[in-house]
Protein backbone atom coordinates (compact mmCIF):
# COMPACT_ATOMS: atom_id res chain seq x y z
CA UNK A 1 0.00 0.00 0.00
CA UNK A 2 1.13 3.61 -0.60
CA UNK A 3 -0.10 6.67 1.47
CA UNK A 4 0.52 9.56 -0.98
CA UNK A 5 -0.79 12.35 1.05
CA UNK A 6 -2.55 13.22 4.75
CA UNK A 7 -5.78 15.26 5.36
CA UNK A 8 -5.82 16.97 8.29
CA UNK A 9 -8.28 19.03 10.20
CA UNK A 10 -5.32 21.73 11.03
CA UNK A 11 -7.67 24.29 9.03
CA UNK A 12 -11.10 24.09 10.80
CA UNK A 13 -10.07 23.18 14.02
CA UNK A 14 -8.01 24.65 16.69
CA UNK A 15 -9.20 22.68 20.05
CA UNK A 16 -6.52 22.67 22.40
CA UNK A 17 -5.87 19.04 21.61
CA UNK A 18 -5.34 19.47 17.78
CA UNK A 19 -1.27 20.90 17.96
CA UNK A 20 0.15 16.99 18.70
CA UNK A 21 -2.14 15.54 16.16
CA UNK A 22 -0.57 18.01 13.44
CA UNK A 23 2.75 17.67 14.89
CA UNK A 24 2.14 13.88 14.25
CA UNK A 25 1.12 14.45 10.57
CA UNK A 26 3.83 16.92 10.05
CA UNK A 27 6.49 13.87 11.27
CA UNK A 28 4.77 11.24 8.91
CA UNK A 29 4.67 13.48 6.09
CA UNK A 30 8.32 14.83 6.55
CA UNK A 31 9.17 11.16 6.54
CA UNK A 32 7.22 9.68 3.59
CA UNK A 33 7.87 13.41 1.40
CA UNK A 34 4.03 13.06 0.82
CA UNK A 35 1.47 16.51 1.10
CA UNK A 36 -0.48 17.60 4.14
CA UNK A 37 -3.93 18.60 2.57
CA UNK A 38 -6.55 20.09 4.46
CA UNK A 39 -10.28 22.22 4.14
CA UNK A 40 -11.09 25.60 5.88
CA UNK A 41 -14.25 25.82 8.34
CA UNK A 42 -16.76 26.13 5.71
CA UNK A 43 -15.95 22.94 3.52
CA UNK A 44 -15.39 21.07 6.36
CA UNK A 45 -19.21 22.31 7.88
CA UNK A 46 -20.77 21.18 4.81
CA UNK A 47 -19.25 17.88 4.61
CA UNK A 48 -20.01 16.93 7.98
CA UNK A 49 -23.76 18.27 7.00
CA UNK A 50 -23.73 16.38 3.49
CA UNK A 51 -22.45 13.10 5.55
CA UNK A 52 -25.56 13.91 8.26
CA UNK A 53 -28.26 14.37 6.25
CA UNK A 54 -27.21 10.87 3.90
CA UNK A 55 -27.24 8.90 7.14
CA UNK A 56 -30.42 10.63 8.24
CA UNK A 57 -32.28 9.78 4.85
CA UNK A 58 -30.76 6.84 4.84
CA UNK A 59 -28.42 7.13 1.56
CA UNK A 60 -25.01 6.31 3.48
CA UNK A 61 -25.39 2.67 2.53
CA UNK A 62 -26.13 3.31 -1.68
CA UNK A 63 -23.26 5.73 -1.08
CA UNK A 64 -21.04 3.23 0.17
CA UNK A 65 -21.95 0.39 -1.97
CA UNK A 66 -20.90 2.90 -4.57
CA UNK A 67 -17.90 4.07 -3.33
CA UNK A 68 -17.08 0.04 -2.44
CA UNK A 69 -16.64 -0.17 -6.42
CA UNK A 70 -13.66 2.32 -6.29
CA UNK A 71 -10.15 1.05 -6.01
CA UNK A 72 -7.83 3.27 -5.50
CA UNK A 73 -3.97 3.09 -6.43
CA UNK A 74 -2.64 4.95 -3.36
CA UNK A 75 -4.68 6.15 0.12
CA UNK A 76 -4.84 8.93 2.31
CA UNK A 77 -3.99 8.97 5.93
CA UNK A 78 -6.46 10.41 8.30
CA UNK A 79 -6.79 10.93 12.28
CA UNK A 80 -9.74 10.00 13.33
CA UNK A 81 -9.74 11.27 17.39
CA UNK A 82 -12.71 9.03 18.06
CA UNK A 83 -14.44 6.60 15.75
CA UNK A 84 -17.11 8.04 12.93
CA UNK A 85 -20.67 6.83 13.42
CA UNK A 86 -21.69 6.62 9.91
CA UNK A 87 -20.26 6.54 6.54
CA UNK A 88 -18.84 9.28 4.79
CA UNK A 89 -15.70 11.07 3.67
CA UNK A 90 -13.76 10.14 6.09
CA UNK A 91 -13.84 6.29 5.81
CA UNK A 92 -14.61 6.40 2.11
CA UNK A 93 -12.17 3.74 0.35
CA UNK A 94 -8.93 5.65 -0.27
CA UNK A 95 -9.04 6.54 3.68
CA UNK A 96 -6.18 4.85 6.22
CA UNK A 97 -8.32 6.03 9.34
CA UNK A 98 -5.87 6.07 12.44
CA UNK A 99 -8.07 6.22 15.55
CA UNK A 100 -6.91 7.51 18.60
CA UNK A 101 -9.00 7.56 21.31
CA UNK A 102 -11.23 4.16 21.49
CA UNK A 103 -13.82 2.98 24.54
CA UNK A 104 -16.39 0.63 25.54
CA UNK A 105 -19.02 2.56 24.06
CA UNK A 106 -18.50 1.86 20.61
CA UNK A 107 -20.71 0.14 19.01
CA UNK A 108 -18.79 -2.59 17.27
CA UNK A 109 -21.13 -4.04 15.12
CA UNK A 110 -21.71 -0.20 13.83
CA UNK A 111 -17.81 0.41 13.72
CA UNK A 112 -17.80 -3.09 11.48
CA UNK A 113 -20.23 -1.40 9.32
CA UNK A 114 -18.65 2.16 8.87
CA UNK A 115 -15.37 1.41 8.42
CA UNK A 116 -16.08 -1.87 5.84
CA UNK A 117 -14.77 0.45 2.60
CA UNK A 118 -11.16 0.92 4.88
CA UNK A 119 -8.45 -1.46 3.34
CA UNK A 120 -6.09 -0.57 6.64
CA UNK A 121 -7.50 0.94 9.46
CA UNK A 122 -4.74 2.04 12.21
CA UNK A 123 -5.34 1.57 15.77
CA UNK A 124 -2.93 3.64 18.33
CA UNK A 125 -3.79 1.84 21.59
CA UNK A 126 -3.50 -2.14 21.73
CA UNK A 127 -6.22 -2.36 24.44
CA UNK A 128 -8.62 -1.13 21.75
CA UNK A 129 -7.00 -3.47 19.37
CA UNK A 130 -7.66 -6.53 21.66
CA UNK A 131 -11.08 -5.39 22.20
CA UNK A 132 -11.81 -5.23 18.51
CA UNK A 133 -9.92 -8.76 17.63
CA UNK A 134 -11.99 -10.23 20.73
CA UNK A 135 -15.02 -9.30 19.35
CA UNK A 136 -14.27 -10.73 15.19
CA UNK A 137 -13.77 -7.71 14.01
CA UNK A 138 -13.37 -8.58 10.05
CA UNK A 139 -11.53 -5.43 8.70
CA UNK A 140 -7.51 -5.11 8.42
CA UNK A 141 -6.51 -3.82 11.76
CA UNK A 142 -2.84 -2.50 12.78
CA UNK A 143 -1.88 -1.71 15.95
CA UNK A 144 0.38 1.23 16.02
CA UNK A 145 0.93 3.19 18.55
CA UNK A 146 1.18 6.45 19.30
CA UNK A 147 4.48 8.66 19.99
CA UNK A 148 6.06 11.91 20.27
CA UNK A 149 8.13 14.15 17.75
CA UNK A 150 12.08 13.30 17.83
CA UNK A 151 12.37 17.37 17.79
CA UNK A 152 11.33 17.11 21.33
CA UNK A 153 14.61 15.96 22.82
CA UNK A 154 14.81 14.87 26.78
CA UNK A 155 14.89 18.37 29.01
CA UNK A 156 18.09 17.89 31.15
CA UNK A 157 18.16 21.64 33.05
CA UNK A 158 16.46 20.05 35.94
CA UNK A 159 18.04 22.54 38.30
CA UNK A 160 15.36 25.94 39.36
CA UNK A 161 11.87 23.84 38.59
CA UNK A 162 9.38 25.99 40.72
CA UNK A 163 6.41 23.52 41.23
CA UNK A 164 6.63 20.25 42.67
CA UNK A 165 3.34 18.36 41.13
CA UNK A 166 1.73 18.88 38.35
CA UNK A 167 -1.60 17.65 37.50
CA UNK A 168 -3.06 17.47 34.20
CA UNK A 169 -5.45 14.48 34.10
CA UNK A 170 -6.97 14.52 37.45
CA UNK A 171 -7.22 10.77 39.19
CA UNK A 172 -9.87 11.04 41.77
CA UNK A 173 -7.62 8.96 44.76
CA UNK A 174 -4.19 10.80 43.42
CA UNK A 175 -5.94 13.86 43.97
CA UNK A 176 -6.50 12.60 47.50
CA UNK A 177 -3.24 11.62 48.08
CA UNK A 178 -2.05 15.30 46.64
CA UNK A 179 -4.47 17.35 49.21
CA UNK A 180 -3.14 14.75 51.92
CA UNK A 181 0.56 15.33 51.34
CA UNK A 182 0.28 19.03 50.88
CA UNK A 183 -2.00 19.59 54.29
CA UNK A 184 1.17 18.27 55.80
CA UNK A 185 3.77 19.35 54.26
CA UNK A 186 2.66 23.53 53.62
CA UNK A 187 5.62 24.29 51.78
CA UNK A 188 4.85 21.73 49.04
CA UNK A 189 3.60 23.08 45.35
CA UNK A 190 1.27 21.40 43.12
CA UNK A 191 -0.62 22.52 39.75
CA UNK A 192 -4.00 21.28 38.38
CA UNK A 193 -5.57 21.55 35.10
CA UNK A 194 -9.09 22.47 35.60
CA UNK A 195 -12.05 23.12 32.80
CA UNK A 196 -13.80 26.53 33.11
CA UNK A 197 -17.23 26.29 32.93
CA UNK A 198 -16.95 22.33 33.01
CA UNK A 199 -16.55 22.33 28.90
CA UNK A 200 -13.57 19.82 28.48
CA UNK A 201 -11.26 21.19 25.42
CA UNK A 202 -12.27 24.14 26.07
CA UNK A 203 -11.13 27.57 28.17
CA UNK A 204 -8.65 24.77 30.46
CA UNK A 205 -7.05 26.84 33.41
CA UNK A 206 -4.34 25.47 35.25
CA UNK A 207 -4.20 26.81 38.89
CA UNK A 208 -1.35 26.40 41.91
CA UNK A 209 -2.40 25.31 45.35
CA UNK A 210 0.00 28.63 46.38
CA UNK A 211 -0.02 30.94 43.66
CA UNK A 212 -3.46 30.76 42.42
CA UNK A 213 -4.42 30.74 38.70
CA UNK A 214 -1.65 30.51 36.60
CA UNK A 215 -2.77 30.99 33.15
CA UNK A 216 -4.97 28.57 30.38
CA UNK A 217 -0.90 27.54 28.70
CA UNK A 218 -3.48 26.55 25.25
CA UNK A 219 -0.24 26.96 23.30
CA UNK A 220 1.72 24.00 22.60
CA UNK A 221 4.96 25.79 23.65
CA UNK A 222 3.72 27.55 27.14
CA UNK A 223 2.01 23.86 28.20
CA UNK A 224 6.07 22.33 27.75
CA UNK A 225 7.39 25.17 29.85
CA UNK A 226 5.00 24.53 32.01
CA UNK A 227 5.96 20.76 32.20
CA UNK A 228 9.43 21.46 32.46
CA UNK A 229 8.99 24.10 35.35
CA UNK A 230 7.66 21.22 37.03
CA UNK A 231 9.10 18.28 39.21
CA UNK A 232 6.85 15.51 39.21
CA UNK A 233 4.29 14.77 36.66
CA UNK A 234 1.24 12.82 38.31
CA UNK A 235 -0.01 10.28 35.46
CA UNK A 236 -2.90 7.73 35.20
CA UNK A 237 -4.51 6.01 32.78
CA UNK A 238 -8.31 6.90 31.44
CA UNK A 239 -10.48 4.60 33.41
CA UNK A 240 -8.18 3.89 36.13
CA UNK A 241 -10.38 3.95 39.61
CA UNK A 242 -13.25 4.65 38.06
CA UNK A 243 -14.93 0.80 37.51
CA UNK A 244 -18.34 2.15 35.69
CA UNK A 245 -15.99 4.70 32.88
CA UNK A 246 -16.15 4.12 29.60
CA UNK A 247 -12.00 4.53 28.97
CA UNK A 248 -10.38 1.31 28.44
CA UNK A 249 -6.48 2.34 30.48
CA UNK A 250 -4.67 2.78 27.61
CA UNK A 251 -1.34 4.92 27.66
CA UNK A 252 -2.03 8.12 26.52
CA UNK A 253 0.89 10.47 24.99
CA UNK A 254 0.68 13.18 27.73
CA UNK A 255 2.84 10.55 29.56
CA UNK A 256 5.62 10.96 26.55
CA UNK A 257 5.39 14.68 26.96
CA UNK A 258 5.62 14.81 30.89
CA UNK A 259 8.84 12.20 30.47
CA UNK A 260 10.87 14.13 27.53
CA UNK A 261 9.54 17.42 29.56
CA UNK A 262 11.98 15.88 32.43
CA UNK A 263 9.48 15.35 34.48
CA UNK A 264 9.73 12.65 37.61
CA UNK A 265 6.55 10.34 37.36
CA UNK A 266 4.37 8.78 39.84
CA UNK A 267 2.05 6.79 38.29
CA UNK A 268 -1.47 4.64 38.76
CA UNK A 269 -2.86 2.27 36.30
CA UNK A 270 -4.21 -1.36 36.50
CA UNK A 271 -1.58 -4.07 34.91
CA UNK A 272 -2.54 -5.00 31.09
CA UNK A 273 -1.24 -5.61 28.38
CA UNK A 274 -0.48 -2.23 26.61
CA UNK A 275 0.66 -0.95 30.16
CA UNK A 276 3.22 -3.91 29.88
CA UNK A 277 3.50 -3.53 26.42
CA UNK A 278 5.06 0.16 27.32
CA UNK A 279 6.93 -1.00 30.60
CA UNK A 280 5.08 1.41 32.53
CA UNK A 281 6.69 -0.48 35.83
CA UNK A 282 9.89 0.80 34.26
CA UNK A 283 8.95 4.30 34.68
CA UNK A 284 6.95 4.63 37.58
CA UNK A 285 5.26 1.67 39.95
CA UNK A 286 1.63 1.88 39.96
CA UNK A 287 0.89 3.80 43.29
CA UNK A 288 -1.49 1.44 45.50
CA UNK A 289 -1.70 3.48 49.02
CA UNK A 290 -1.23 6.94 50.96
CA UNK A 291 2.30 5.20 52.02
CA UNK A 292 3.43 4.81 49.09
CA UNK A 293 2.29 7.69 47.29
CA UNK A 294 4.54 9.70 50.54
CA UNK A 295 7.21 7.75 50.48
CA UNK A 296 7.54 8.20 46.01
CA UNK A 297 7.12 11.87 46.39
CA UNK A 298 8.99 12.75 49.15
CA UNK A 299 12.02 10.73 47.89
CA UNK A 300 11.60 12.31 44.20
CA UNK A 301 11.34 15.55 45.35
CA UNK A 302 14.58 15.22 47.63
CA UNK A 303 16.70 13.43 44.80
CA UNK A 304 18.55 16.03 42.98
CA UNK A 305 20.27 13.46 41.22
CA UNK A 306 19.60 13.36 37.60
CA UNK A 307 19.76 9.65 37.28
CA UNK A 308 16.07 9.23 36.52
CA UNK A 309 17.05 10.43 33.22
CA UNK A 310 18.91 7.62 32.20
CA UNK A 311 15.66 5.96 32.35
CA UNK A 312 13.73 8.81 30.25
CA UNK A 313 15.85 8.13 27.76
CA UNK A 314 15.51 5.02 27.56
CA UNK A 315 11.79 5.15 27.43
CA UNK A 316 11.85 8.25 24.98
CA UNK A 317 14.02 5.78 22.41
CA UNK A 318 10.78 3.59 22.24
CA UNK A 319 8.26 6.21 21.42
CA UNK A 320 10.07 8.93 19.48
CA UNK A 321 8.50 8.83 16.20
CA UNK A 322 11.27 7.56 14.34
CA UNK A 323 10.29 4.17 15.78
CA UNK A 324 6.47 4.68 14.68
CA UNK A 325 7.44 5.84 11.26
CA UNK A 326 9.45 2.38 11.00
CA UNK A 327 6.30 0.20 11.86
CA UNK A 328 4.00 1.97 9.72
CA UNK A 329 6.23 1.44 6.74
CA UNK A 330 6.25 -2.24 7.93
CA UNK A 331 2.76 -2.41 7.84
CA UNK A 332 1.95 -0.78 4.22
CA UNK A 333 4.24 -3.61 3.11
CA UNK A 334 2.25 -6.28 4.08
CA UNK A 335 -1.38 -4.71 4.12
Amino acid sequence: MKIDNIYSSRKNNTEVYSDLIYEWEDVIAESLNIPIRSTGKTFARGMRLFDRICDRAGFSKILQAINKKIKPNSYTLIYHLYPVKSFGFKVFSDKIPYLIDFDKNVDIDKFNQVYANCRLILVSSLNAYNMLKAANCPLNLAHLPLGISDKHRLWTQTNNKKYDVIFVRTNAIMLEYTKKYAFRHPEFNYVIRTWAGNEMYRNNVYVSNKDGILGEFSEREDYLRLLRSSKIAIYSTPGCDEPASKFINHVTPSLFEFVVNGCKIIARYPENEETRDFELSIISPSVNSYEEFEQQISQKIGDRSEQYLTQSSAFLQKVYMSKRIQKLKEILKTS
